[in-house]
């Protein structure tokens, strides 16, 4: 009896574990909102990161602005025409910049210090996270970034 309730454990164990992963890797509900807003791609050529348009940008050190230049030359991240950088902003900090590929200007997205984002290349769908909060959402015009709802069905 006492083999059966330890296979039996054993059982209920594994298939907790199997599942765990699954329900980990199940995409966020928001995820067809990436679709929602398309973007076409940058083809052209890349301007030179003009790190004097952002003050953050401007403060960084040298072997900071190299891996943004580098970041850059990868080519778009977000709304087809940008790369998202996550850049130092002091000892255990971090901000996120958005550089042009088109023109090198460098702003701000709507995020605290310290927080993280999801974009995508091809799309003007942006999620926000500051640590301990709720997710916000936006979708970039080409000139702003406007708070949105996001979709809240399964994907």
């Amino acid at each position: 009896m006492n083999h059966l309730i330890r296979t039996a454990a054993a059982g209920v164990l594994a298939l907790g574990t199997a599942a765990a992963p699954a329900l980990a890797c199940m995409p966020p509900p928001y995820v067809q909102d990436f679709q929602k807003h398309p973007a076409a791609l940058h083809t052209g050529p890349k301007a030179q990161v003009d790190f004097a348009s952002h003050p953050a940008a401007a403060a960084l050190s040298d072997a900071d602005k190299e891996k943004v230049r580098r970041a850059v030359e990868a080519g778009p991240n977000f709304a087809g025409v940008y790369r998202v950088v996550y850049a130092p902003c002091g000892e255990k900090c971090s901000t996120l910049l958005m550089v042009s590929l088109a023109n090198g200007k460098i702003a701000s997205l709507p995020a605290e210090k310290n927080a993280y984002a999801n974009f995508r290349s091809n799309s003007r769908f942006l999620v926000v996270r500051a640590p301990g909060t709720e997710p916000r959402f936006y979708v970039f015009d080409g000139r702003e970034f406007q708070p949105a709802k996001a979709s809240r069905e399964d994907s």
